[in-house]
């Protein structure tokens, strides 16, 4: 009996590891479509910007600049994100959260929430955006409903937090690559990364509700508030919880 057991496991093992592994490769597959599709590749930049040094901002060798900045260039390359990003959304996300993600930003609102967010999240566009918050939302508040729709989209999407997270991160970040790269006073050991982010968290995240309502209410200026509940709703989802934490988890190990 022990014998024709095992001939049944042998027999099942390899079907088995066959359907792990194209449940795998699809898993993957859904994993870099949803990397593309919703561009968190721009992250990448945002990182390249905040570590790159500017040598008439800091009081050290031009060499060491240049040193610096090709250390973040390499190290913060696309491929590592990627790969970075994805390890961890695996982690956070089943194939079916995968599946209802990609569905819901292939459907006409999730694209048109797609290009405003890629748009106020272009570079070039700062300058614009600025300007508006100056002119608009500077001298006038929106009518209520508005505000609440979007703190609560604000909320639902975590965003205070992932903001802070990507800020506190890229500075505790820079801050040790500089000191690898010129260890002056060496002989004092740096504190741990999650300690020197516990300090610098507190400052960043004060003013930052303020700011990201600022850009929220800037981003989603051109929705109707019935499309800011549905963006809401969905947000509020599993899927979508999961992704914006798995976003964060991502940054904090990565930086």
């Amino acid at each position: 009996m022990d014998g024709k057991r095992l001939v049944v496991v042998w027999l099942f093992a390899p079907l088995l590891f066959i359907t792990n592994a194209l449940a795998s490769s699809e898993k993957d597959q859904l994993l870099d479509r949803l990397y593309d599709q919703t561009g968190l590749e721009r992250q990448l930049s945002w990182i390249h910007d905040s570590m790159t040094l500017q040598e008439q901002q800091y009081p050290i060798p031009e060499t060491v600049v240049n040193t610096v900045n090709q250390v973040v260039k390499v190290r913060y390359s696309p491929d590592f994100f990627r790969s970075s990003m994805k390890a961890t959304l695996d982690e956070a996300l089943s194939a079916g959260e995968l599946a209802r993600l990609i569905k819901w930003f292939e459907s006409p609102l999730g694209q048109k929430i797609l290009r405003l967010e890629a748009q106020t999240n272009d570079p070039k566009n700062q300058a614009r955006m600025e300007a508006y918050i100056q002119a608009k939302l500077s001298k006038g508040i929106p009518r209520n409903r508005r505000v609440k729709l979007i703190e609560a989209l604000m909320e639902a999407l975590d965003a205070v937090e992932l903001s802070t997270e990507l800020s506190a991160s890229a500075s505790v970040g820079a801050q040790r690559m500089l000191r690898e790269v010129m260890p002056v006073g060496a002989e004092q050991p740096m504190r741990p990364v999650q300690v020197l982010k516990a300090q610098e968290k507190p400052h960043i995240r004060r003013g930052m509700p303020a700011r990201m309502r600022t850009i929220f209410l800037y981003t989603y200026r051109s929705l109707p508030d019935h499309e800011i509940q549905r963006y809401l709703d969905f947000a509020r989802e599993n899927a979508m919880q999961n992704f914006q934490r798995g976003q964060i988890q991502a940054m904090s190990r990565m930086l």
